[in-house]
């Protein structure tokens, strides 16, 4: 498990394309301030699917909060082109003992970056490690199309994010309906949702 990933000093090469650099954006977050209630009542075990943030390792510590970090998107860059991610994929990003149990989960806008049968591939992997009233936090876009690699988030404070914005480059967005996130996530139930102004629909899903 990485903590920090080191930070070339010049601009990348992505497909033939230099990446620039982008400011990056701050925004409201509902569905955060939510889950920050959640939080402060007890120590919790939060699982971040995201790169590791050292800020939001400092933020989260402060609650007490024992924090597990893998990598979703980096782990599906090692994948060969049109490799579907299926259970070996995820038992090897999870390896954790088989008693462990997420009480939180911060998938950020890694399921738009899934493809709807390994989105529910990953779900009835995540079942495994929680516990019913588990949280999970995520955010779907509704864009036509969305950054070629996810944003690295970074918690602002408990009602806001920072998105940073790591490429110039643009894909397709799965632009997932409420009604497929419901579906492919089974055992999932939307706890809370919210359309942001900026064209996310942010969710806090809880564990049946």
């Amino acid at each position: 498990m990485s903590w920090f990933s080191p930070r070339g000093s010049g601009p990348r090469k992505e497909q033939g394309r230099v990446q620039v650099e982008v400011e990056p954006d701050v925004h409201r977050s509902l569905a955060l301030a939510a889950l920050c209630e959640e939080i402060r009542r007890r120590k919790l075990t939060v699982l971040d699917l995201g790169s590791a943030v050292g800020s939001n390792v400092e933020f989260l510590s402060q609650f007490g909060c024992k924090l597990f970090i893998e990598d979703l998107y980096a782990a599906l860059s090692t994948r060969m082109d049109g490799d579907l991610a299926g259970p070996s994929f995820f038992a090897e990003l999870l390896s954790v003992p088989e008693d462990t149990r997420f009480d939180v989960i911060l998938a950020w806008d890694l399921f738009d970056y899934l493809q709807r049968k390994e989105l529910a591939v990953f779900a009835e992997h995540l079942r495994r490690y929680t516990n019913r009233g588990a949280l999970l936090f995520a955010l779907i876009s509704y864009h036509k199309t969305i950054p070629a690699q996810p944003y690295r988030f970074r918690i602002k404070d408990d009602q806001h994010l920072i998105y940073e914005r790591r490429t110039g480059a643009e894909r397709p967005s799965p632009r997932l309906a409420p009604a497929e996130v419901t579906n492919l996530l089974k055992e999932f139930r939307v706890d809370r949702s919210f359309l942001l102004k900026h064209g996310i629909q942010e969710y806090l899903l809880v564990r049946e």
